[in-house]
């Protein structure tokens, strides 16, 4: 990682120029660059600037830079739920202990708590494609994710008090009214869609959500990306620098270790793949955690079962307070179907406390 000594931000590509660029890179002189709009992230832009060299020189042919949103409704969700300044710091402060897990280098990575604007300048995944949610997750896809989630938790745990920084511990700004709330607004939207399975476990989640918050406090706790989905993540081909490489860490916080396995399981594969290779994958996410895992097969499994209601408040929540857009909806609501699926399949809803 770069020195961030200039905390000076790019708050759209318009501020880049080629001075800037070759003292973050870090490389040879950059004589010119291009950019253009890549992802499909709701909160933030993101753009892939395409460089030029000095002759007879080089460095990486491209880079990855990442903004505010800008719509103003998600530029403001981003902003006020403190997404953007957490994923400065994680670059900043948890990724140079991270180096062999599935991240991209960092450049740059500042945030101005005045204005709401960051930027990232990351490593591009080149020779690598992203995952599509909606879509759903191969099978290799499904064991590359669960196993390289096993390795970085399993690095993690090399560094004993990575997670406690204080702005990790963000805990969960939801309430059981709060959810009510957005869920009522869910309903106004998406509400002839819903199904009756469906609003059977959203309903019951909303009744008893303080009760359900409170059981998640006695959890084994790790680092947590909070939104371990396909979208967020860029599968290599033979001649990429890594298999995988996860992005978009702005809901980072200290959580339920296994909430992002319960989120990948419940919400990026099809249901009936999921079905099919659930015990396979949940025991390859072990096995690949490490000998020293604190937690035994048994264990995860429970813990999944116990967090496969996040992705539904996800799909809740995250869906009224973003810019709607028509992949956006499809999205929610594939995810909403396959995390209520995942609830019923396995029981959990005998877990939530009555009320």
């Amino acid at each position: 990682m770069q020195d961030h000594s200039d905390d000076s931000v790019i708050a759209t590509p318009a501020d880049l120029t080629a001075d800037w660029l070759t003292a973050k890179l870090g490389a040879s002189t950059v004589t010119g660059f291009r950019h253009e709009r890549i992802g499909t992230g709701q909160v933030s832009d993101c753009y892939r600037v395409s460089l030029d060299y000095a002759p007879g020189t080089g460095g990486p042919g491209s880079a990855v830079l990442k903004v505010a949103s800008s719509d103003p409704v998600s530029r403001q969700t981003g902003a006020g739920l403190g997404l953007y300044e957490s994923e400065v710091r994680f670059y900043r402060e948890i990724v140079p202990q991270l180096s062999a897990g599935p991240l991209p280098a960092c450049y740059h990575a500042a945030f101005d708590s005045a204005t709401g604007a960051f930027d990232l300048l990351i490593g591009d995944a080149v020779a690598s494609a992203p995952g599509d949610e909606i879509r759903g997750a191969t099978l290799e896809q499904a064991r590359l994710a669960v196993s390289e989630l096993g390795r970085l938790h399993a690095i993690v745990r090399e560094h004993p008090g990575l997670t406690g920084a204080d702005w990790l511990q963000r805990g969960s700004m939801l309430n059981q009214e709060l959810l009510a709330q957005l869920y009522g607004m869910f309903l106004d939207r998406y509400g002839e869609q819903v199904t009756a399975p469906q609003r059977s476990v959203c309903e019951a989640l909303v009744g008893a959500f303080d009760g359900y918050r409170a059981m998640q406090q006695n959890l084994p706790r790790g680092l947590v990306h909070a939104d371990y989905r396909l979208d967020n993540m860029l599968f290599g081909s033979l001649d990429a620098e890594r298999p995988l490489t996860v992005v978009d860490w702005q809901g980072v916080m200290s959580g339920p270790v296994v909430s992002d396995l319960a989120n990948f399981l419940g919400g990026a594969l099809r249901i009936e793949d999921r079905r099919a290779h659930y015990d396979e994958l949940v025991d390859l996410y072990h096995a690949s955690s490490g000998p020293d895992s604190p937690l035994t097969p048994l264990q995860v499994r429970e813990t999944v079962r116990s967090q496969s209601f996040m992705g539904v408040i996800t799909a809740i929540a995250a869906s009224v307070i973003v810019e709607r857009t028509e992949r956006g909806d499809t999205l929610f609501m594939t995810t909403l179907n396959r995390h209520c699926a995942h609830v019923l399949d396995t029981g959990a809803l005998e877990l939530l406390p009555t009320v």
